[in-house]
Formats: C-alpha cells, sequence, structure tokens
C-alpha cells in the first residue's frame, strides 16, 4: 500500500511540474534555473501580423454610421445577400448586387466576382455577411467587408431604406 501511495505522489509532482512549469525541475530538462536581471532580458519581438482586409481604411466590419464614407471614399461593389424576398422588402439605395446566400449556387456566383475589387456585403443580421466574408477570404479576394449587424442595425441606426 506504501508503494502504491508513493506512485501516486510522484505521478502528481510530476504532473504538477509539467504543469505548472517548475523549469524542469523534476524532469531535469527545460529552462535553466538561474535568474536573468530583469532591465537587461530581451523580450521577443511580436511577429508582424499579416495584413488583413479592412486594415487599410476601414475595420472588417463597418458601423453603419461609417457606411456612407466607406462607400464614398473606396467605391466599393455593395452586395445585399439576402433573399429576393426581403431585398424587395426593403434595401440600402447603393446596393449593386442582391445574391441570395441561400441559393444553392451563391458560392458559385461569388467566384466569379472580381477578387481585385473592393466589396462590401450586407444582410438582415450580420450573421450571413459574416459567413460570406469567410467564404471570400477561402477564394482569395482582396478586400471586403460588411455592415456590422446588418440593415437591422442600419434601420435602428436610423438611417433609410428604399421600399
Amino acid at each position: 500500500m506504501k508503494i502504491l501511495l508513493v506512485i501516486v505522489f510522484v505521478v502528481f509532482a510530476a504532473a504538477a511540474a509539467s504543469a505548472f512549469d517548475f523549469g524542469g525541475l523534476f524532469t531535469g530538462c527545460g529552462k535553466p534555473h538561474a535568474l536573468k536581471d530583469l532591465a537587461t532580458a530581451e523580450v521577443p519581438a511580436a511577429p508582424a501580423a499579416e495584413p488583413k482586409p479592412g486594415d487599410r481604411d476601414f475595420p472588417l466590419n463597418i458601423k453603419p454610421a461609417q457606411v456612407r464614407d466607406y462607400l464614398e471614399q473606396q467605391r466599393p461593389v455593395f452586395i445585399d445577400v439576402r433573399t429576393p424576398e426581403e431585398h424587395a422588402a426593403g434595401y440600402i439605395e447603393k446596393t449593386d448586387l442582391v445574391i441570395d446566400f441561400k441559393a444553392t449556387d451563391f458560392k458559385d456566383k461569388l467566384s466569379k466576382l472580381d477578387r481585385n475589387v473592393k466589396y462590401l456585403i450586407y444582410c438582415r443580421s450580420g450573421h450571413r455577411s459574416g459567413l460570406a466574408l469567410a467564404m471570400m477570404k477561402d477564394l482569395g479576394f482582396a478586400e471586403y467587408h460588411d455592415i456590422e449587424g446588418g440593415i437591422n442595425a442600419w434601420t435602428a441606426a436610423g438611417l433609410p431604406v428604399v421600399k
């Protein structure tokens, strides 16, 4: 029984040393035990972040209040990814295309668009447009954004829709 208790203790001690990284105290490997002077210790540089869409002038998800500025300054292709019925019930005035996210050929239609053009997309709440942004990333589009919160956020901000 004593041997079993010793084995359990050793296993738990080794697991704790591994989990809390006691510098190889129990394993004989790992970090050296000498403490460095904190004033002269070098901090590793953070890796350079890969540029992402929206890093230029606008975030990936543009707030409704900023959409007009983005449309005027960047002149993107403006896409509604809601169903034709949703679009007919009301849409944002400068919409260029309606590509139904729920259609079986949505990704095919998306893949036929010019990947070097800027895009701004929206849906009802931001969910479908967020999924569309992920598809655009996978397809190699250069710059794409959506309206944060979709047309619901747009109308909640008191911005107009065309009916």
